[in-house]
């Protein structure tokens, strides 16, 4: 396997050591990858003769994939970005939609989205940055804390991130929403991640009955909401719905360069968009009897006010509508939102409390 120049790329915190993870790049392994690349470029007009290019030793890896940089003899670098396990037709369709979702935000608004030069191995464009959670030393110097001097910029930096994909619409819903804009399919489909037995197990008897029911009734409780709630029309926002740290790229003085991992973003109901990942709460009435309140929600409360400040300021600057900034201010279907995602990855709680929450904002059926 060729390696890479050194000399020609920044100092990033990547990995060094011997990928010892089997990475499913086909039966003539790496070389493959690399006389692909060289074909998708001499496709996009790069002509020269004896044309070439090498690996990186240096990787970086996630729970999902695994990166190398791409080196080429002219200078030009990319980005090889591999899934960890073997495609699956939900794989492969989850990369059409990440690689549709990224070209229409890169041609239709400014976010930083990297160029995708070829889908099948997924090559990209390379941004020569950590990302804002890799920065500094990466997790384990910091344990996820933006330094106190770069937090009011990241902060800022997000919320315009997140105004600026939500002002590219569309007229209809797509991915895991029904296409008319309906929960109908999603209830259909939607299977809570951990079985009866796990519940049980980390709920107190006396309540888990209740919780549980709870929990069983919540797609078709959504499904019946949605036939009498005022949902906002079309046109949809696209969603990036992984809007964190590790999901930015910046620079040294945490300006963000890029925006990555599209894989689960989506057009999606304004009444599903959320506040980045690490402005996210679990909504009170979810848990309970078992709820307390405590010092870091308080402060969430806090930082969310200034979430949708920044946002608004980023509305009012970019001249679009400030429907992004008005649903992230709706306390109550940002509750509903977060119960959504949250039902999604597992977490146990009273769904059923959050839906009563918009109990008074109905509107008549009609027929």
């Amino acid at each position: 396997m060729s390696t890479a120049n050194r000399n020609t790329s920044p100092q990033l915190n990547w990995k060094a050591e011997n990928i010892d993870k089997p990475i499913p790049v086909g039966p003539e392994g790496w070389d493959a990858l690399t006389r692909f690349a060289i074909s998708a470029r001499r496709q996009m007009g790069a002509t020269a003769i004896n044309f070439c290019c090498n690996l990186s030793i240096e990787y970086n890896l996630g729970g999902l994939h695994l990166v190398r940089r791409i080196d080429f003899d002219d200078g030009c670098q990319w980005l090889a970005r591999l899934q960890l396990k073997p495609p699956t037709p939900e794989s492969s369709r989850r990369l059409r939609n990440e690689v549709d979702i990224m070209e229409a935000v890169r041609s239709m608004s400014q976010t930083l989205v990297p160029q995708v030069f070829a889908r099948a191995s997924m090559l990209m464009e390379f941004i020569p940055a950590d990302t804002a959670m890799d920065s500094f030393g990466g997790y384990d110097a910091h344990r996820g804390v933006t330094p106190a001097q770069f937090r009011e910029k990241l902060h800022a930096g997000l919320a315009d991130i997140q105004a600026q994909p939500s002002s590219v619409r569309f007229p209809k819903i797509g991915s895991i929403i029904c296409r008319d804009g309906k929960f109908d399919a999603w209830a259909g489909v939607a299977k809570f991640p951990n079985k009866e037995a796990t519940i049980r197990a980390r709920t107190p008897p006396d309540l888990v009955d209740e919780v549980l029911v709870a929990i069983w009734s919540f797609p078709s409780q959504l499904r019946d909401l949605a036939r009498s709630f005022p949902f906002q029309s079309g046109p949809f926002p696209s969603m990036h719905t992984d809007l964190y740290s590790s999901n930015v790229i910046t620079d040294a003085d945490y300006n963000i360069l890029s925006v990555i991992d599209w894989e689960n973003a989506l057009v999606g109901p304004w009444e599903l968009v959320e506040f980045t990942k690490e402005l996210s709460i679990v909504p009170p009435e979810m848990d309970g009897p078992l709820y307390k309140a405590s010092e870091f929600e308080l402060a969430m409360t806090c930082f969310r006010k200034q979430h949708v400040e920044l946002v608004r300021g980023s509305e009012e600057a970019r001249q679009v509508d400030g429907k992004l900034s008005a649903v992230l201010y709706d306390k109550e279907v940002q509750a509903l939102a977060h119960a959504f995602w949250l039902y999604e990855d597992g977490r146990i709680g009273y769904y059923d409390r959050v839906l009563k929450l918009l109990d008074g904002r109905y509107i008549p059926l009609l027929g």
